[in-house]
């Protein structure tokens, strides 16, 4: 349970696995050079029209008019959510009795050296989750289906600055585990 950040310039992809499979995380990216200008899930779901997003989506900022920061080429998992918040030591302590970190501390603590405050984190993409929405709205979160070395391909279509976590919120039956990130040319 950790998070680390990285510079990706535009045309470079991004590629998460998730090595042990089973294990959910989250994704924010910040225009290098105007950090104002970030990931924003509204803006990913109204311009994609979904809640998940997959092969073949985009991943929108936050400005007016809005610009596509990424370009998802690879997914072998299939559906990454668009609708929760970054876990936090808050959300884990009260709702599941668990003391540590979350991803919200995880993704501040690796972008400590940009100067970008936890408030200042956008809401993520949140990596190998499933989430049901009802017919009522309501919304649960099931225990991870990501398998060994599942992953998604993420193309910068902007030069950014990224932060990937993996998500601290205990599961029956798994342990948390890491995920491998690697920064290649397109």
């Amino acid at each position: 349970m950790s998070g680390k950040a990285f510079n990706v310039s535009a045309g470079q992809t991004v590629r998460i696995v998730d090595t042990h499979g089973k294990q959910g995380g989250d994704f924010v990216a910040f225009n290098a050079s105007d950090l104002a200008m970030k990931f924003s899930q509204a803006r990913t779901r109204v311009e994609n029209r979904k809640v998940v997003v997959t092969k073949g989506d985009s991943l929108w900022t936050n400005t007016f008019p809005p610009e596509v920061m990424f370009t998802i080429t690879g997914d072998t998992f299939g559906t990454h959510d668009l609708l929760y918040p970054p876990c936090c030591r808050y959300a884990l302590e009260r709702r599941f009795d668990v003391s540590r970190d979350g991803c919200l501390e995880n993704l501040a603590n690796a972008l400590r050296d940009w100067n970008v405050k936890p408030s200042e984190i956008p809401d993520p993409l949140n990596l190998f989750f499933h989430v049901a929405v009802d017919e009522a709205g309501g919304m649960a979160v099931s225990e991870p289906a990501s398998t060994p070395e599942s992953s998604i391909d993420l193309k910068a279509e902007m030069d950014c600055i990224v932060a990937v976590s993996t998500c601290s919120v205990p599961f029956a039956g798994t342990d948390n585990s890491d995920f491998q990130v690697t920064i290649y040319e397109s």
